[in-house]
């Protein structure tokens, strides 16, 4: 009994001595647990809401200040017609539009029916059937009310209906695979760059060759450079099976321009590649790579807007979020493909990745070691 106790201790130290276990064994639970738990909320919140209004009477401008003055809602102004709402969909300054239809307050008032239209951007189907079950929410609560003041105005035998139909722009079938096509290939390009180059450093110091590496007359950040070129290569092949599966087999659509599309992806995977670079010059084996490159996984599912809406999660987990590759990637992919916008409009999303990866190049080669020791 007593020998086995010893070697219970002598494990316990092992791990001790290992600052990487103890972050995988003690704290990667309670942010696996803690994360969701912070991140994942089944409310949209911080919806922005803009109105078309055709009939400028007291009841539209009532039912607007009503939406307004809607926790959920965030007041953006009015538009002039529908074309400027769609522009203002795919610069993404608007979530849902509300439309009233022309003489909305005389129609109420002769017993007739008073319509309403909303607009919501179909390309992530599940909120935006989320923002307009909410408006819907606001009307039919207003049509309540205004249906008690009537009665005790005297005018209890009055009928009326404000209907209210909705259209969702982008992708009016409200098809899943439009919304989580290309949140998963964000996601699976992120994993497989990082996950190739995260071992490519550490492999040349676990099978010796490292010293031939660092003899020859090539500088710290041309070598560097000369590992990520191959999985570059990979990479792009591996984007361009996924795009014709997408396009192809799952009939996602590519409505925008595939040059900008590439220029993206092309961006992307540079910035992923280099984060593997990254995380393959601070570790020492080939496991704890891996193992880091897995734990990717979790950032990349609840904080790059490929499942849950990022607007309405705490502002401390939308500030992180900004860190996240994976995060500009969808978010330009679903403009692309879906929305079908220019490259002026992917311009943040394109400027983002190029910041990311040329900051993650630099850290690269501020801890590639020129020693072995």
């Amino acid at each position: 009994m007593k020998q086995f106790l010893s070697f219970v201790r002598k494990e316990f130290i092992h791990i001790l001595r290992d600052p990487r276990s103890l972050l995988i064994l003690l704290v990667m639970p309670q942010i696996m647990v803690m994360l969701p738990s912070y991140v994942i909320k089944n409310e949209v919140k911080d919806i922005r809401v803009a109105v078309l209004d055709q009939s400028r009477d007291m009841y539209t401008e009532q039912l607007t200040q009503r939406l307004y003055a809607n926790d959920y809602f965030i007041g953006k102004g009015e538009v002039k017609t529908e074309e400027e709402a769609a522009e203002l969909f795919k610069k993404g300054e608007i979530d849902l539009v509300v439309v009233f239809g022309p003489e909305f307050a005389n129609r109420i008032m002769h017993s007739q029916d008073a319509s309403i239209q909303l607009l919501s951007d179909g390309s992530e189907p599940n909120q935006a059937s989320v923002r307009v079950a909410y408006a819907q929410q606001v009307v039919a609560g207003f049509q309540k009310e205004l249906a008690q003041q009537m009665t005790q105005a005297g005018k209890g035998g009055q009928q009326f209906n404000i209907r209210v139909n909705s259209r969702m722009l982008y992708n009016p079938q409200q098809r899943s695979e439009v919304n989580f096509v290309p949140g998963v290939v964000g996601m699976v390009i992120l994993l497989i760059c990082c996950m190739m180059t995260s071992i490519a450093i550490v492999r040349e110091r676990e099978m010796g060759t490292m010293e031939i590496l660092l003899a020859s007359p090539l500088p710290s950040i041309d070598i560097v450079l000369a590992k990520l070129v191959p999985y570059m290569i990979i990479s792009l092949i591996d984007m361009a099976t996924i795009l014709c599966l997408s396009y192809f087999v799952m009939h996602v659509p590519m409505t925008g321009s595939l040059l900008v599309y590439v220029i993206t992806a092309v961006i992307y995977i540079f910035t992923s590649l280099m984060l593997g670079l990254l995380i393959s010059t601070v570790v020492n084996t080939q496991l704890a790579a891996m193992l880091i490159s897995l734990l990717l996984i979790v950032p990349t599912i609840y904080l790059s807007g490929m499942v849950f809406a990022i607007e309405s999660m705490p502002v401390a987990a939308q500030v992180v979020s900004n860190i996240v590759p994976a995060k500009w990637f969808i978010s330009a992919s679903r403009k692309i493909m879906v929305e079908g916008v220019g490259i002026e409009y992917v311009a943040t999303e394109i400027r983002a990745l190029a910041i990311e990866g040329l900051v993650f190049m630099l850290l690269a080669w501020r801890f590639f070691k020129t020693r072995l020791a």
